[in-house]
């Protein structure tokens, strides 16, 4: 199916209101500082556009947030031109994180959607491999000991790509091979040995063949990278969830399947966690509780498990969300109503999803606190 991934993070238009968000008098701990509670670290999606516009939602997320993912890391924003990368909105992006006492978070060292147009008009191998070392080389080392975790290659499996190995088809594969994987995990531990390395895809989380398909692929993956002694951290399961899908969630095979990135020495992260409400009922309250019980359960499992440490939202607040946006198919709904997907409506108040994930990391099993 479509990739159900990162979008362009769109503004609600507001309506012009402008309201004392019901967290700003709540006495009530955040996300954050629950999930510290647990050895956890809890975070999102941010652009650093809407905290310089938006007073209220920049302490929204001040409030709530651990772990902060840049909207600017992508290799087409960081070098659009072969001659040099520019890292000064990134550099901004950090600041305000630790600002506010967050970590950092990259993504996505490489990732075929957003590969920079030149790349394709290199001449060989030869040179493709020169660039993505240099890229990698040159982004890692600017954030050397500042950032947590680099996604360090985004969603490279399609089980039905017509390929033995099952890799996506893009300019990365075109060019350099399926070696381009371990070239660029080996590169990003050369230019940061601190920072974990992580392997980032979607559509593992639910019981259709395909995404059964999709969790063996992932573990040959690891496998391959252990047997050649190539560097990696963590996985991060995506975790866009879907109503409409949640009746193919099996708890116990989810959990054997963490069990087995777990029996690989990895940690597990859930790293762009939402939930497209697309088969939920119109009624609103009815809406969100049936989305806060997919957040819940989806949790319940993931975090049983103490590989798993780490649990970042696609954006905070409906106010900006690709599902929102209403450009993929699969997430928009047939009654034309604004989806409803993130722990806080456009006026900043918390919803019934918000309440699930906080219930949620109360009852995770307390882990040692992540390192880094």
């Amino acid at each position: 199916m479509r990739p159900i991934s990162r979008r362009f993070m769109l503004l609600a238009p507001a309506a012009g209101a402008v309201c004392r968000p019901a967290f700003a008098a709540s006495g009530a701990l955040g996300l954050r500082t629950i999930a510290a509670s647990r050895g956890l670290l809890y975070g999102s999606y941010l652009d650093m556009w809407e905290m310089r516009a938006l007073a209220d939602y920049a302490a929204l997320a001040a409030r709530e947030c651990g772990v902060m993912v840049s909207a600017r890391m992508d290799w087409d924003h960081l070098q659009p031109s072969a001659e040099s990368h520019d890292f000064a909105a990134v550099d901004t992006d950090y600041d305000w994180a630790r600002a506010h006492d967050m970590k950092f978070r990259g993504h996505a060292l490489v990732w075929g959607e957003r590969a920079p147009k030149w790349f394709a008009g290199l001449p060989n191998r030869a040179a493709a491999i020169a660039a993505l070392e240099a890229h990698i080389g040159a982004t890692c080392r600017h954030f050397a000991g500042r950032m947590q975790s680099w996604d360090v290659v985004n969603e490279a499996i399609l089980v039905g790509s017509g390929r033995a190995d099952k890799l996506r088809p893009h300019v990365f594969l075109d060019k350099i091979g399926p070696d381009y994987l371990d070239i660029a995990f080996r590169a990003a531990r050369a230019a940061d040995p601190v920072a974990r390395l992580v392997y980032n895809d979607f559509g593992v989380e639910f019981g259709a063949p395909d995404q059964l398909e999709k969790r063996r692929v992932l573990l040959g993956l690891i496998d391959g990278f252990k047997e050649r002694g190539t560097p990696i951290d963590a996985i991060g399961l995506q975790s866009h969830l879907s109503i409409a899908e949640m009746a193919q969630f099996d708890d116990k095979d989810f959990g054997y399947f963490l069990d087995e990135l777990a029996a690989r020495g990895l940690e597990v992260m859930l790293t762009e966690l939402d939930c497209i409400d697309k088969g939920a009922p119109s009624d609103i309250a009815a809406r969100d509780a049936a989305v806060a019980a997919a957040y819940r359960r989806y949790l319940d499992v993931a975090l049983a498990n103490r590989a798993v440490t780490t649990v970042i939202n696609w954006g905070l607040s409906d106010r900006q969300s690709w599902i929102v946006s209403g450009d993929d198919l699969l997430a928009r709904r047939a009654d034309g109503l604004r989806p409803r997907p993130l722990p806080f409506d456009t006026d900043l108040h918390p919803k019934p999803a918000y309440r699930a994930i906080a219930e949620a990391l109360r009852a995770a099993p307390p882990r040692a606190a992540p390192r880094g």
